[in-house]
């Protein structure tokens, strides 16, 4: 049965689940969710199947969003990608602060804009001993470029320097929708897939009734200059496992498989025929979360 957990990142109070695995200290892997997503969103199944292969697992909410705390000076539902990459570091502390840990054997785990997390983490941090990242966000400025309207761009960067000014005047922050039902609308993932994922029949709405449909506009001006991909060669000699989404429509999975080719070895590719999505539920699902605790059994256990 999964414990409820906290733990402190500079100041502020991470909340999440621990899932603990039978035998004791046993290896652990960290894991946290992309852009809108929390510890419900469909991922508590890939912690299972870890813990029932004996590898403990922890999974949180990125600070200002979920069950986790604001931080100060920050509003509700803010993404920062090096912060949040920061409070994967500190996740790792709280579990190698845990005796039933072994604090030499921690992997981590991301997914979407978590994936291009875990690639930093892995590369700066060498406690960290085997990365897996699914349907990763490699490029902001490639991925939110190719998702906003030519014809927008512009005044998307401008409504990015009038939100500046406004934060600074102590005004509230300018939030847009996570999803929209029309693509054409504005939002964060301009994506018929995005929105029946958040929004559709048995989705995120549905499982989690404290979601909320919206992020604030500085998490997208922080999501622009954010380039993971960068990272992929300085993880080794770290083992990397990449699970891409052949039909992505969100990350793209022709960049991400430019960006495997770029990384060194140890390194490991696994392929499915699916979108984005579809790692978090369904037959697909089950090809991800297989491959995810074969390759941690495979690089964390005795």
């Amino acid at each position: 049965m999964a414990e409820q957990i906290e733990f402190d990142a500079e100041g502020v109070t991470l909340r999440g689940l621990f899932f603990p695995a039978s035998d004791s200290p046993a290896p652990a892997v960290v894991m946290a969710h992309g852009l809108g997503g929390e510890v419900t969103h469909f991922i508590t199944d890939y912690a299972e199947l870890l813990a029932a292969a004996g590898i403990s697992a922890l999974l949180y909410d990125h600070r200002n969003w979920g069950r986790s705390d604001t931080a100060p000076g920050m509003p509700r539902n803010e993404s920062e990608p090096f912060q949040q990459i920061r409070d994967y570091q500190h996740a790792v502390t709280y579990l190698q602060n845990r005796p039933d840990v072994d604090a030499e054997r921690i992997g981590a785990w991301g997914t979407s804009l978590s994936a291009g997390h875990v690639y930093v983490l892995g590369a700066i941090d060498r406690r960290v001993k085997a990365v897996v990242g699914q349907s990763p966000f490699i490029s902001g400025s490639r991925t939110f470029g190719d998702m906003t309207r030519v014809d927008l761009r512009d005044s998307v960067h401008a409504s990015f320097a009038d939100d500046r000014r406004a934060r600074a005047l102590g005004k509230e922050p300018t939030y847009l929708p996570i999803v929209d039902k029309d693509p054409l609308a504005t939002s964060a993932l301009p994506n018929p897939d995005a929105y029946q994922y958040f929004m559709g029949p048995g989705g995120v709405a549905e499982r989690d009734s404290c979601f909320t449909n919206r992020v604030t506009a500085r998490s997208m001006e922080n999501c622009f200059g954010y380039e993971p991909g960068w990272y992929l060669p300085r993880i080794a000699p770290t083992p990397l496992l990449m699970v891409i989404a052949l039909r992505d429509s969100l990350t793209d999975a022709a960049l991400a498989l430019a960006a495997y080719e770029r990384a060194n070895q140890p390194k490991q590719l696994v392929t499915i025929d699916c979108g984005h999505f579809g790692v978090y539920s369904g037959p697909d699902s089950e090809v991800a979360k297989a491959a995810a605790r074969d390759f941690f059994v495979s690089h964390l256990g005795k």
